[in-house]
């Protein structure tokens, strides 16, 4: 209906605008004789559309006022207004006829994979069963796109027999084995119902030795469900196939798949705009006078066709300019304000994590919205509050990059940009997941010591008011942040390195910015103390107690020259407290060459240096 309907009143549209062009009699007579019949034709679609409907008022009136832009009006007044107000009737319209009916999802920008996924399903060079994958993040289209495969015509001529089921998270065997009988049987007989797990399969063994089939999996967790019933389907060399999708893109490795999955990526901004006037416009045209706002909120939605859907819900049938410039002005807070439209979709990738991968997808939560977190940052600070365990003789970093990488691979984080060399520079989550994070944060009193729900991401990893006594210099209550594991004011100018920092001994993760930036020589008493970093404009002196801090694992200044106090450099005498050996510190960066003629001894597992360039 909506393609059919979008091409007429385009092509409306297009003559009527067209008179303006006209530099002949004879070009305007045709044009107008165009518009007349093309009129006439719209004016005919809309009255077969509403037969049965036609005795409302609101319907007579609504097919009175079409008929008279249309006809009355529409050769004298083809401007933008008429234009919209034809728009808005047209919709109007739509949704008396197809109010009650559940809309097509909108198939958008994935026609080149759509090509190669038809063809290899319906391929003939090799009759063998094959394994094709379709994955991504929650909401991205995995199971739109695996339906336009399934209903293809192509599809329907090619295969004898055509199965779908979905593979909830916690599953049966029975219940898995019926959903696919039920899926192209008519009617399954009590008989039916009441086979055990073995009957069952051999049942669909049988119904399927010999033909050609093809079966969807859709949405499945894990290759164990596949395991479980793979015995059921005989490769006959009939050119069978089986499509999975799955949030997993690693699943499929497990299953001997035909190619590596299709991982759907976000759409882009024309993808993503053509999919919200599919969805917000049953004619599929925005009105002129929306569209700046509608390209708004688009954009926020980031290329994730469930935040679409659900900005298009919170506009229908709404075509009040202050509406939509009110959802284009706080689109998240609207779209959060009725989370059962996502929360349970997204729970189910949460519950399927690992115990160790939680806290660590939580935890970024407590960074702002759209913000690209720097994967390094984000690894010491995972480390910092305990979320990372050893593994073997592996280090702590190594562990949280896998930790991150199986994060990506169950699209529940995004990587905005990269290094030359291939690896993740910057990762970040989608709003939605965002939002999710936060709410299972609280739902599992997840959240850091000193924080509250709603505040989690305003100071990033310090509490506000602390932030604010170290900005003034005022004195504050030290005891109130004894158990706090990470102090982050590197976006706060202070006078001098905090004296009430280094009383803090519960810290694992302190990053400042000072404009004296040296800090004292009491350093050492945060003896938990596993990452330093420190930003300053002036030379820095690193007393040399830093060497009694055994848990340092990264040590980044940057500032001036800096220099790190070493027994060559001073009066050394027995006993003085001064160890040699920093066996943890893998980074030491923007350090002076003085300060590192004799230090390398006593930093053996060292993976990164860095000079300051004078």
């Amino acid at each position: 209906m909506t393609d059919d309907l979008k091409l007429h009143i385009k092509q409306l549209f297009s003559l009527w605008t067209r008179q303006s062009e006209m530099s002949s009699a004879a070009e305007v007579r045709d044009n107008k004789r165009l518009v007349i019949e093309s009129s006439v034709g719209l004016m005919n679609y809309f009255r077969n559309m509403m037969v049965g409907y036609e005795s409302t008022k609101e319907v007579q009136d609504l097919l009175t006022n079409l008929e008279i832009m249309l006809y009355k009006q529409g050769w004298m007044s083809s401007g933008e207004l008429h234009l919209n107000n034809i728009l808005v009737t047209s919709e109007q319209l739509c949704d008396i006829r197809y109010n009650s009916n559940v809309e097509e999802e909108a198939v958008v920008g994935f026609d080149s994979e759509s090509e190669i996924l038809l063809d290899q399903l319906t391929g003939t060079s090799t009759k063998k069963l094959q394994i094709y994958t379709i994955a991504g993040m929650a909401g991205l289209g995995k199971t739109t796109l695996a339906r336009k495969l399934f209903n293809d015509p192509l599809i329907e001529y090619m295969f004898d027999i055509r199965a779908w089921t979905c593979v909830s998270q916690i599953y049966l065997k029975k219940d898995l084995l019926l959903g696919i009988l039920s899926s192209f049987m008519n009617d399954l007989t009590d008989e039916i119902h009441k086979m055990n797990d073995g009957h069952l399969g051999e049942k669909l063994y049988r119904l399927f030795k010999g033909r050609k089939y093809l079966v969807v999996l859709d949405d499945i967790w894990d290759c164990k469900a596949w395991n479980d019933i793979r015995m059921y389907f005989p490769d006959d060399k009939t050119g069978s196939r089986v499509l999975f999708t799955s949030r997993d893109i690693e699943m499929s490795l497990h299953v001997k798949p035909a190619r590596p999955a299709y991982a759907l990526r976000l759409r882009s901004q024309d993808e993503s705009w053509d999919i919200f006037m599919k969805k917000a416009f049953r004619t599929g045209i925005c009105p002129s006078y929306l569209e700046e706002h509608g390209k708004v909120i688009t954009r926020k939605c980031e290329g994730l066709p469930l935040a679409i859907v659900i900005a298009t819900g919170l506009l229908k049938n709404n075509w009040a300019p202050d509406w939509w410039i009110q959802i284009a002005a706080s689109l998240s807070s609207f779209m959060v304000s009725d989370p059962s439209q996502y929360m349970d979709s997204l729970a189910l990738s949460y519950n399927h994590l690992p115990p160790h991968l939680r806290p660590c997808f939580l935890y970024l939560g407590a960074f702002p919205e759209d913000y690209e977190i720097f994967v390094t940052k984000l690894i010491w600070l995972w480390i910092a509050q305990g979320f990372i365990d050893q593994t073997g003789s592996r280090i702590l970093e190594d562990v949280a990059e896998d930790i991150l990488m199986d994060l990506i691979k169950r699209s529940l984080v995004m990587t905005p940009t990269m290094r030359s060399d291939g690896q993740v520079k910057t990762c970040r989550v989608h709003d939605i997941l965002h939002d999710f994070c936060l709410r299972k944060a609280k739902e599992e009193n997840f959240l850091p010591n000193n924080y509250k729900y709603g505040k989690l991401s305003s100071m990033l990893f310090s509490p506000s008011e602390l932030g604010k006594v170290l900005l003034d210099g005022r004195s504050c209550h030290i005891d109130t942040y004894k158990s706090l594991k990470i102090l982050d004011v590197a976006s706060i100018p202070i006078s001098s390195f905090p004296c009430e920092a280094v009383q803090l001994i519960n810290l694992r993760y302190l990053a400042i910015q000072a404009h004296e930036g040296s800090p004292l020589p009491s350093i050492s008493n945060l003896v938990y103390l596993q990452m330093l970093i420190i930003l300053s404009r002036k030379n820095m002196l690193i007393p040399k107690s830093i060497w009694n801090m055994v848990n340092l694992r990264h040590l980044y200044i940057k500032s001036g020259e800096n220099i790190i106090e070493d027994p060559c450099f001073i009066q050394v005498k027995e006993n003085d407290g001064c160890p040699g050996l920093l066996a943890n510190l893998q980074t030491l960066s923007h350090v002076s060459p003085r300060s590192c003629r004799n230090i390398f001894s006593r930093i053996p597992n060292l993976g990164s240096l860095g000079f300051v360039d004078h």
